[in-house]
């Protein structure tokens, strides 16, 4: 798609131009609220992390039953009616599968980060408590996936001439407060990010001194980058949380709904609404929206005071939790013998031999034409060899009849 088709243009009319000059109109009429543009909610992590069970209870939370993983990536949507005639809207992308899909779909200019979509996302990165050993190569991985991303399309923007990325990284700033200690040494990214550490009921009766360690590495990569952190947990069969644990299980739930529905549908620099019951001890499933951390808080490993606070965090994690050997991915494919559909199969071999059938008369009528073209080059080039070796003319004397 050219300049002329995106609303980012340099100048002249389009259609994009024409819909914003058309919602300014209706704003300023009693009533023309014209709400915000659509959200996007990404939503990674590595398989079997719990993505497609934590959506299915962000969209239906009295949904307990336990949907099919996913293999790819998966879309779906959300709405939110604001008024009588309006609904704002939020895209969901759940992405899973090999690094290499991963990477495809964030080097995508359409599906992940774009300039289309960075002003509005908020992005689910999904770790897993019941395989620690995976934890924090699984979060770098995606935090350095963002970052990049994020870069590439700030820089298409600034080339363009605009100020939507210093103005993200300003309201990112925002959440902080101006009183914020930390606000200028946090790496702001401009996108709103939330780091989910699911399976909490497979790791709360762990050893104190565990829970410690993943508590405070999860919460200074969080408030680094900008991000909030929650634990959640009893999400999968419902026949596995006992009477005792399900109202704790129910209100990290209710904790989770409530900030990403407000990161999508009001947006990072809207004070929530619904009170978050804020929780940074380690004993406890931590719930810190960001903004809410302090790095003197989180404190530093025993006996560090480098100037690489993230270096000694890595290896006092991976000291406890030493990095599993990382099995080799299998590419996802697609069964067709599984889905035959034999009429939509005979249609598409039909189509298939007329296409194949038109590209040989294509192929015939090219070469036809070719051949006619050399004969008439070799007929041109005779008559011009004729004209050389033919006499000159002979012509009578000036002044003679």
């Amino acid at each position: 798609m050219g300049s002329e088709g995106v609303p980012w243009a340099a100048a002249g009319d389009n259609l994009w131009k024409k819909i914003l000059e058309h919602n300014k109109v209706l704003s300023k009429q009693p009533g023309g609220d014209q709400g915000r543009p659509d959200a996007n909610l990404y939503i990674v992590g590595s398989r079997g992390y719990g993505k497609s069970t934590m959506l299915n209870r962000l969209l239906y939370p009295d949904k307990v039953d336990v949907p099919r993983s996913t293999e790819g990536m998966e879309y779906t949507y959300a709405r939110k009616q604001v008024t009588n005639d309006r609904k704002d809207i939020a895209h969901i992308w759940e992405l899973a599968g090999s690094e290499t899909l991963c990477e495809e779909v964030t080097a995508s200019e359409n599906l992940f980060l774009g300039m289309r979509q960075v002003a509005t996302a908020v992005v689910c990165i999904l770790v897993d408590l019941s395989k620690p050993s995976e934890v924090l190569e699984s979060l770098e991985f995606w935090l350095n996936k963002i970052k990049t991303k994020c870069a590439t399309t700030y820089d298409k923007l600034e080339r363009r001439g605009s100020k939507l990325p210093d103005q993200l990284k300003m309201r990112a700033k925002k959440v902080f407060g101006p009183q914020h200690e930390d606000k200028d040494a946090v790496q702001h990214t401009g996108v709103s990010l939330v780091i989910i550490a699911t399976k909490y009921d497979t790791f709360r009766d762990v050893d104190a001194e565990v829970r410690k360690i993943m508590s405070r590495t999860l919460r200074y990569y969080a408030h680094l980058n900008g991000a909030s952190l929650l634990y959640l947990g009893g999400l999968g069969s419902q026949r596995n949380v006992s009477p005792k644990d399900a109202p704790e299980y129910k209100a990290l739930l209710q904790n989770f709904r409530s900030l990403v529905n407000h990161l999508i549908f009001a947006g990072p620099d809207r004070k929530i609404l619904s009170k978050l019951n804020i929780e940074i001890d380690h004993m406890r499933p931590l719930v810190i929206p960001a903004g809410h951390d302090k790095f003197k808080d989180i404190g530093r490993p025993k006996g560090d005071r480098g100037a690489d606070a993230i270096a000694e965090w890595r290896a006092v994690f991976q000291k406890l939790f030493p990095p599993t050997k990382k099995e080799e991915e299998k590419e996802w494919t697609f069964d067709q013998a599984q889905y035959a559909e034999p009429t939509v199969d005979a249609v598409v071999s039909q189509k298939l031999a007329e296409v194949t059938a038109y590209k040989k008369q294509l192929e015939a009528s090219a070469a036809d034409a070719r051949m006619q073209a050399a004969l008439r080059q070799k007929q041109l080039a005779a008559k011009q060899q004729q004209r050389k070796a033919a006499p000159p003319t002979s012509r009578p004397p000036p002044g003679r009849s």
